[in-house]
């Protein structure tokens, strides 16, 4: 008698794991299209200004720096640089006055560039959170220097110190 429970409730399992089966596997699933659309607020940064990262060494490393206003309070900043070399590491900085006054005083250190790339090692973007930042962009009297170690190997004047190569 015990050998007929067993294979009856073992038979009851059976069929309930198959109507599980059966009904789980029978659900339609809807595929949904990927909505393309930026939600309110996001989408594209438009408004920049861009400015030349020149050589200064024989390496030929060169590039651009771009400010994008974000809104009133962040300005994002990227930077694209040509010939750098992969598995090195280049530190970039905005500095006080005009590329000329070789002053140390650093206003601004901005992430650190991967030499594959030659962009911002850990985000697309460097953000700058002060209120105001882009709108005074103009006005502000400094530059931007890359370095690999200590020397440098590309920098621009930005701000009040050279008119933008490209702007909108």
């Amino acid at each position: 008698m015990t050998y007929f429970r067993k294979l009856k409730s073992a038979g009851l399992l059976l069929c309930f794991v198959c109507s599980l089966t059966i009904f789980l596997g029978s659900c339609e699933q809807k595929s949904y299209e990927p909505n393309l659309n930026a939600a309110p607020g996001g989408g594209t940064v438009s408004t920049y200004k861009a400015y030349t990262l020149s050589s200064t060494d024989g390496k030929n490393i060169y590039g651009r720096v771009v400010f994008y206003k974000y809104n009133p309070s962040v300005t994002l900043v990227q930077v694209g640089l040509y010939n750098t070399t992969a598995g090195a590491s280049y530190t970039s900085s905005v500095y006080q006055g005009k590329i000329t006054e070789s002053t140390a005083t650093v206003l601004k250190p901005l992430d650190s560039i991967s030499g594959a790339t030659g962009e911002f090692s850990s985000n697309k973007y460097f953000t700058i959170s002060e209120a105001g930042f882009y709108d005074k962009l103009n006005a502000y009297n400094a530059n931007v220097k890359i370095m690999a170690g200590t020397t440098l190997v590309a920098s621009g004047n930005i701000g009040a110190n050279a008119a933008p190569v490209a702007q909108q």
